[in-house]
């Protein structure tokens, strides 16, 4: 009986020992290999992205394609800038590459709207590339190749923090986005209690590429303006891009205030100067401003587009929010988001 005992117990002891070893090896029961440690274990991210498509991705993105300024903006503000190898063309007229993500500047460029290089993008072979809604049609073509897409579509306010949810969950910084988003509301919430129930003057945005264009309602720069306190007077034109008008219906529009984006063409200069512009409210009060050109389009569905909501407040209800108090607050934001220091000189209006 103490010879068997014996022996029952060795056994034991060596089927102990071999199981213990076995997952010091990283290897199961069932002869898979599996991670020793739980915490190692990496599960995969699934997302679904602007256009409704699934994308999945074994780990956080490292490396990736933007073919688009505002997915290369939002790379900046989530602290991700470094892990692009490709982005859009013209990357040098970008003013925040230079000030905030001067390595950019260095990376291969792959295309603008019109003109996108598959072959380039997937010469790099990047762990994602970050594609706008209008390029869509290449991301079947990118997969086929086994590049992950993800394709973002920021017209609005609301799509564009969803636009940094997913880009920071497909990166695993989702802490960065949270920051951002939060706050968006703290300073939504701010504009709010200092307007309280000041008036609301009527406010008109001309275009990039002349002031005989504005932006109608289902335009993001509609949403910024009702935001910042004003009234789009073109909010009831139809379209979603920038709609040609005439001078007669600027003239029956009558804004208050006439605002310029930050990527016009043309001045406030030749607004106050041309005759035909001479009758309109804006015009007569010499309440015609440009957005500040030296930073980013703030008119723009970008992560710092809640800086031209802030600027339009100052603008529109300066005795509630002073201009000097906004540059500042921009100062903080780009300290604080982007890592440097604004000059405030570029800050006007």
């Amino acid at each position: 009986m103490c010879c068997n005992l014996y022996k029952k117990v060795v056994s034991a002891v060596l089927a102990l020992s071999l199981a213990v070893s076995m997952a010091a090896c990283g290897i199961g029961t069932d002869g898979k290999t599996e991670s020793s440690d739980s915490s190692e274990t990496v599960s995969s991210i699934e997302l679904t992205d602007q256009a409704g498509r699934k994308v999945i991705l074994e780990e956080p993105a490292q490396t990736l394609v933007s073919c688009y300024y505002i997915t290369t903006y939002a790379t900046i503000a989530l602290g991700v800038s470094d892990r692009v190898v490709g982005l859009e063309k013209k990357a040098d007229s970008r003013q925040i590459y230079h000030l905030a993500a001067p390595q950019l500047l260095e990376q291969t460029q792959v295309g603008t709207l019109k003109e996108f290089n598959v072959e380039a993008t997937a010469a790099l072979d990047p762990d994602l590339v970050l594609m706008p809604a209008k390029l869509a049609d290449y991301a079947d073509t990118l997969g086929e190749l086994g590049i992950a897409v993800l394709v973002v579509n920021p017209e609005t306010q609301e799509s564009m923090e969803e636009m940094l949810r997913l880009i920071a969950q497909a990166c695993g910084v989702e802490e960065k986005a949270q920051a951002l988003i939060s706050y968006y509301d703290e300073q939504f919430e701010n504009i709010k209690g200092l307007l309280g129930e000041a008036e609301v003057p009527t406010v008109y945005m001309g275009g990039n590429s002349s002031y005989l264009t504005t932006a109608p309602g289902a335009m993001y720069q509609s949403d910024l303006i009702a935001r910042a306190g004003g009234e789009n007077v073109a909010k009831n034109l139809e379209g979603d891009y920038w709609t040609e008008v005439s001078y007669e219906t600027i003239l029956t529009m009558n804004p208050d205030v006439i605002i310029i984006p930050c990527g016009a063409k043309y001045t406030a200069e030749d607004i106050l100067n041309d005759a035909q512009m001479a009758d309109i409210a804006a015009v007569k009060g010499g309440q015609v401003y440009q957005m500040p050109k030296g930073l980013e389009e703030w008119d723009s569905p970008i992560p710092s587009g809640i800086l031209g909501v802030m600027w339009l407040t100052s603008v529109l209800h300066e005795d509630a929010y002073p201009f000097e108090t906004f540059k500042r607050d921009a100062s903080d934001y780009y300290r604080n988001f982007y890592g440097f220091e604004v000059d405030q000189a570029v800050i006007t209006k």
